[in-house]
């Protein structure tokens, strides 16, 4: 019976795809989470690293290369796996961006619950926008095209490659992303919060005796909640469109390093 047999060069390589593979599963949303056993990423890891490991081009590695720049390259896998992880979280920053605006509007900022995608303690309309997120990024397949980002990855950045640092002075491109993506997903609430606030204001200079500040917080909440719940299927096909743009976000910027 035939035995598989890896040299010290392949033994290298895999260990420096493992860092690559371990650091993006660290940061990837949905799964990297502290809910995850760690024995199950750990498996996840070594499994994803043993598919990829077979399809990656290591004509050009020699032992004695990995040898000298062992230290370097395992730091640049890891910084190139985070890098991608990070990367794939932009869209559920982008849904608690905007979740946090509507609950700062309607005055629901103070209600904490846990968030299960970021593992912090985050507002209830956040937190449901969160979830909501995650249903669609789950029944898009988002996670296997983040997957095949991160096969891709090999071949836009291999083994021995280095990293052009140029790429990262467009960086702040992408919070303004975020931000404006946040924007786009509290918007519906957001005005409706503005023109009742402004009919508010309005009412409480024709009608002195009605207290403007306790029936306001009322009304906004009501004006939140049923905005929300209309504007649901909008919202949904705004998280679509969302996944698209930064996962075509995560591989422009992948093969421009």
């Amino acid at each position: 019976m035939p035995h598989l047999m890896f040299n010290e060069t392949e033994i290298l390589a895999f260990a420096l795809v493992l860092l690559r593979v371990s650091a993006f599963l660290v940061t990837w949303p949905v799964f990297s989470v502290y809910q995850v056993p760690q024995p199950l990423k750990i498996l996840l890891s070594i499994c994803i690293s043993f598919c990829l490991f077979s399809t990656i081009d290591r004509g050009s590695l020699t032992a004695q290369g990995l040898g000298q720049e062992i230290a370097w390259l395992a730091g640049k896998e890891v910084l190139v796996g985070v890098i991608l992880g990070f990367l794939t979280r932009l869209f559920f920053f982008a849904i608690s961006c905007g979740g946090s605006l509507i609950a700062t509007s309607a005055g629901l900022a103070n209600a904490q619950l846990f968030n299960p995608a970021m593992g912090t303690q985050t507002t209830t309309v956040e937190t449901f926008y969160v979830s909501i997120a995650t249903l669609v990024f789950l029944g898009l397949n988002g996670h296997h095209f983040f997957l095949t980002g991160l096969a891709q990855s090999f071949d836009a950045i291999p083994l021995q490659a280095g990293i052009d640092i140029a790429v990262f002075k467009d960086s702040g491109m992408l919070v303004q992303t975020v931000v404006e993506a946040g924007i786009k997903i509290s918007a519906p609430v957001m005005v409706a919060i503005f023109f009742m606030n402004a009919a508010m204001g309005i009412i409480g200079r024709a009608i002195p005796q009605i207290n403007v500040l306790v029936t306001g917080q009322a009304v906004n909440f009501m004006t939140a909640m049923i905005v929300m719940i209309v504007a649901l299927p909008a919202m949904i096909f705004e998280f679509d469109h969302q996944i698209m743009s930064f996962t075509e976000l995560v591989f422009k910027f992948m093969k421009a390093m």
